[in-house]
């Protein structure tokens, strides 16, 4: 059996899952915060109900089949500021485009809501005997579960559940209540991303896109240079052309671009 062909559609959860599920939902749209507020705090109560120690939610703009998937902004939990630096460049790894191509291609071809444990996307081992897997391992995480919306008119929404190396891998019972909760909130999927969906980010090189990612998370110059390992004026290089690349002038500019519009101009 290969990974991808182990489903867990038809697992039922028992009462106690069931309510914990609704007072949670209900919880997040009684809040009278933003969406990014209301994000988190669905977040922080997920992670409770599968004990999730981390988790990252961002928009992919360009997810193909084979290649490393582009992305636009993120909100995470769980990590720390230093982890999270260590976690982009995980993610951006090369393998990652290998070892994410059969989740790709699931999602591309479904077109729907996708919530999948690693071990239905490849097996743990070739995972970990990746370079990719070597680096994860490195950070200090390693089960995960993917939970992917596409979006309407383009990009996709994707939630990365991890558990610290050494934790049990996600089971059949977590991957459902994710599935459930993430796929309920179409709303929230929808609110905080840039109004082109990010369609300028994958004509940034690489480089750029990692210091770009790093930008938006607001850490500074200095922190940017020290994780990716090059000069503060080589970080200023790139920070000047990614301000002309999105036509922004600022980096408060930048930040309304991504999570309230087109930098800022838009009316609420």
């Amino acid at each position: 059996m290969s990974p991808l062909e182990e489903n867990p559609g038809d697992f039922e959860l028992k009462e106690p899952d069931v309510r914990a599920i609704v007072r949670l939902l209900g919880n997040v749209c009684a809040l009278p915060h933003d969406h990014a507020q209301k994000k988190r705090h669905l977040m922080d109560g997920l992670c409770g109900l599968v004990g999730v120690d981390a988790w990252a939610w961002g928009l992919i703009v360009e997810m193909t089949p084979g290649k490393l998937p582009v992305s636009a902004g993120m909100q995470h939990g769980g990590f720390g500021d230093s982890a999270f630096a260590e976690f982009l460049k995980v993610v951006t790894h090369p393998d990652m485009a290998w070892l994410t191509a059969p989740y790709a291609k699931e999602l591309q071809d479904t077109g729907h809501h996708l919530t999948r444990t690693m071990q239905q996307i490849i097996l743990p081992k070739t995972f970990r005997q990746s370079g990719a897997g070597a680096m994860w391992s490195e950070l200090g995480f390693f089960p995960c579960c993917l939970s992917s919306r596409p979006r309407e008119g383009g990009g996709i929404n994707m939630i990365g559940l991890y558990r610290k190396s050494g934790r049990p891998l996600f089971d059949e019972r977590e991957s459902r209540i994710v599935h459930i909760l993430l796929s309920e909130v179409p709303w929230l999927h929808e609110q905080g991303w840039p109004d082109d969906r990010g369609g300028l980010v994958p004509t940034l090189s690489a480089q750029m896109r990692l210091v770009l990612e790093m930008l938006l998370q607001s850490y500074s110059r200095k922190f940017i240079a020290d994780h990716m390992g090059i000069s503060i004026h080589t970080v200023s290089g790139y920070i000047k052309q990614i301000y002309r690349h999105f036509l922004v002038h600022s980096h408060a500019e930048l930040l309304r671009r991504f999570f309230q519009g087109d930098g800022g101009d838009l009316r609420g």
